[in-house]
Formats: structure tokens, sequence, C-alpha cells
């Protein structure tokens, strides 16, 4: 469990990697900087997003693909709780696509956050997205998702970052801390086009659009890094040379208490918000290590992600509060269990949950308001899956039957091969009356069938 956490950096003192560096060859081509930012004003955020196909420029190489107004790295949308997103959406491209916002606990109906909408070539649809006052605050992300087309769209690049603000307000000590955004997504491109091909295969990652970027902190400084993996189906194994990472939050949701962990994973879809304490100064790399995902699955090499520089006067340590917020423990509320089963057929071309493939017009669950459900989601393929529920964030209990803290709600997890997690999902909330899906998150398979849907009846 240790690696399925997102991390906040603690330093290992004197643990300089410039000679590291050397060794891998890594040009620095830019600096580190962080996509536009669009921010609410007066409780409404107004933004307007055309996805067409676009040259862009990424490693030094061009790349005709999907992507928002022209964008790699899309606006970033900040709002606070409350507040309402208004958005036109005015598809440019020659096939559907959507809009919508993972993580975000809101009304799946109407124009609101709701994936049955398709929006036809040449066609605009306005959304109107309310976020209710005591929405956790943190990182969620948007991405297409009409069935079909959402790996495709994602891996051409269409996805950005949501973040709703006021994570660290309660914590006087670290209300003011710096932060930096970190959108792990990749590509690959073949004569001059983003090419859909074996995952992994030929692979550029970048962070915000950039290949190694250069990241600068003084000595002792602690900064808030906000990262997520918002490509399509990659997996990323973060380490940072002479550092460890303490975990503020995953997947949006605060946790009760800062982990100190040497690691962070990352399936597809996963967020984590962390804070970064500088060591010595010297320099140090971020990296993504080897990853294999089963016998079904893919193998694919790591990469440097990123070159972090300590350098300039040192900061003095900023106090770090010894607990964070109580997370409400849903074990004992339980109202109901179901199983959910992941499977996929022997030629990897078809992938089942409950032994069927996805159908927006069949209703497969049905849930009353104010149930707490305890999901145990069982993996049968040869490859890692991961679950994601729509309309909001669910307990892990138990990681094949070894019990899980109540340290956090989510709203991504692996499934381990030939195994199980068990779940505790609130369907508590009047916003999430309605109907919506749930699937695994590597997005090449959520097209493939392996997506199902739900619907909270009042």
């Amino acid at each position: 469990m240790r690696s399925t956490f997102l991390l906040l950096a603690t330093v290992i003192a004197g643990c300089s990697s410039a000679r590291g560096a050397d060794r891998q060859g890594q040009a620095v081509a830019e600096t580190f900087k962080e996509p536009p930012v669009v921010a609410s004003s007066a409780g409404v955020l107004r933004i307007s997003l055309t996805p067409r196909m676009s040259t862009v420029t990424v490693a030094g190489r061009q790349a005709t693909l999907m992507a928002y107004d022209g964008l790699y790295a899309p606006p970033t949308l900040r709002v606070r709780r409350g507040d309402t997103i208004r958005l036109r959406l005015t598809n440019a491209l020659n096939e559907p696509t959507n809009f919508h916002a993972h993580g975000l606990t809101v009304s799946p109906r109407g124009n609101s956050d709701n994936i049955f909408l398709h929006v036809a070539p040449g066609q605009m649809q306005d959304y109107e997205i309310r976020l209710p006052a005591n929405h956790p605050p943190g990182l969620y992300w948007y991405h297409p998702h009409p069935h079909g087309f959402s790996d495709e769209q994602t891996r051409n690049g269409m996805s950005g970052a949501l973040i709703v603000d006021g994570l660290l307000d309660p914590f006087p000590t670290l209300r003011h801390l710096p932060e930096r955004l970190l959108l792990l997504k990749d590509l690959q491109i073949r004569d001059g086009r983003v090419a859909i091909t074996h995952i992994g295969e030929n692979t550029i990652r970048t962070i915000n659009g950039m290949v190694n970027p250069v990241i600068v902190l003084r000595p002792g400084e602690t900064q808030l890094w906000r990262i997520g993996n918002v490509g399509g189906d990659l997996y990323y194994l973060l380490t940072l040379d002479g550092h460890r990472f303490q975990v503020v939050a995953r997947d949006g949701n605060r946790r009760a208490r800062l982990t100190t962990l040497d690691t962070l994973r990352l399936s597809p879809g996963a967020r984590v918000e962390v804070l970064v304490t500088a060591g010595s100064p010297g320099v140090y790399l971020l990296r993504t290590g080897d990853i294999d995902t089963g016998p079904a699955g893919n193998k694919y090499k790591g990469a440097v992600m990123a070159t972090v520089r300590v350098e300039g006067s040192p900061v003095s340590p900023v106090v770090l509060p010894p607990a964070l917020l109580p997370v409400e423990d849903l074990r004992g509320k339980v109202t109901n269990r179901r199983t959910i089963v992941l499977s996929e057929s022997n030629d990897g071309n078809t992938f089942f949950i409950g032994g069927k493939t996805f159908d927006m017009n069949r209703t497969d669950i049905r849930v009353k308001l104010g149930a707490i459900e305890e999901w145990t989601i069982r993996n049968e393929a040869d490859e890692l899956h991961t679950f994601h529920i729509h309309q909001g964030p669910y307990q892990l209990i138990e990681i094949n039957g070894v019990a899980q803290p109540a340290d956090d709600h989510r709203d991504i997890v692996d499934v381990p091969i030939k195994g199980e997690v068990k779940v505790i999902i609130p369907f508590t909330n009047p916003l999430i009356v309605g109907r919506f899906v749930f699937h695994c998150h590597i997005l090449s398979h959520e097209d493939k069938g392996m997506m199902a849907t739900i619907e909270v009846t009042p």
C-alpha cells in the first residue's frame, strides 16, 4: 500500500544527483511553466473551449493532434466551493465529443456533468456545473468522455486540470505555501500525427506538455505540488532523488494525516497533492520507474520527468501540523453489498463488467438515495484494471483481504491481477440523483466495453 499514495517531499539530507543527470544524458530544454489559468469571479467561472485539429510542438517535434483551442496543455480551471462553471464547448472535430469534470461531486443530469450528452461535429453545447458549498477542495481534472472516443481524444491531449481552492486553508503554517501544478501526459508521434499504438511504445512523457523541465527550489523551501495523471492509459511510478514525499490529499480529497513515502504510484486518472521540502543545494531528478501491468498488459520503461535544482539562499523550515482533519469512516454504516466482476476476452479486444460490454441505453444498477454500499471489485484478468465511479469518491477498505486504514477517500484504485478490492460508496448526496457510470479508467479498456451504468433514484 505504500505505493498507492501520492506524496509530500521530506528531504534525505545531502543526497545530490548532479552526476545522475549526466549519466542520463538528459538535455534540459525548457524552464518549468504551468498551463494558463481561468479562475472564477463572483462565484462563476466562464470559459469557452473548442477542440480542433491543431499543430503543436512537443519535445522539439511537431505533431498534428486534437487539442482545446490549439493548446496541448489547455487552461487550468480554478474555482471555489459553491461556484458555478459555465462552459461552452464548440466541437470543431470530425467526431463526437463532450466534457467530463472528473471527480467532482455534482449533478449528472441535464447540462451538468452528463457524459451521456454527445456534442456532434460542428455543434455547440453549454454546460452549467454547480459545486456544493461543502465540496472537497483539491485537484480534479477534465477530459472528453464519449464512448468509443475517450481514449483517442485524451491521448491526443484533450485534458486539463480543475482545482477547487482551499485545500490548505485550515492550516496556518501551510496555507501560504507556493504551489506547483504537474500534469503528467504522454503521446506517441508517427509521421507528424498522434499514433494510437501499443501502450507505452515510443512514448514521449511530459509534464505540462514539456519534456524534462527544470524546477527550482531554495534549500529548505516547502512547496505544495499538485500532481495529476491526465493521460489515457499509462501508469507513473514517481521518485525524487534524495527526497521523500508526504501526502496531503489523494484524488482531490484531503487525508486525515500526512503520510511519508518514497515512491508515488499514479494510475490513469489519479491525482496526489504533496508537500515537497528541498534539501541541500544540488541537482535532483524526478523520475518515473519501469511498469509492468501483467502478462496480458503492458511493459514500459521509466524516464526522467523533470530536473529539480536546489539553489539560492536557504529558507526556514515550515512547521507541519501533527494531523490534518478527520476523514469519515464508512465502515459500520453499510446498507447493501454487491460484487462487480471485471474481465476480458482471450484476444484482449473486448472488456466486460459483469460479463457485459457497455450499453448506454441499459441501466445496470439502481440505488436508492441514502444507501451506503460495499462493493467487492474482482479482477479476473491477467492485467491490472482501475476502478472509477463518477459523481464522488469512495473509501477503500480492503486489498486482497488486507484491511486498509480509514485515512482518505478517493476515486481511483487499482484492482490487482486475479485479485479484488473492497470499497464503500456513499450514495447520500442529493446532488447525485440521476444516471452516471463506473468503469476502468484505463481508457482503452473503457472504450472497448469495460464500463457500466448506475442510476441513483430519490
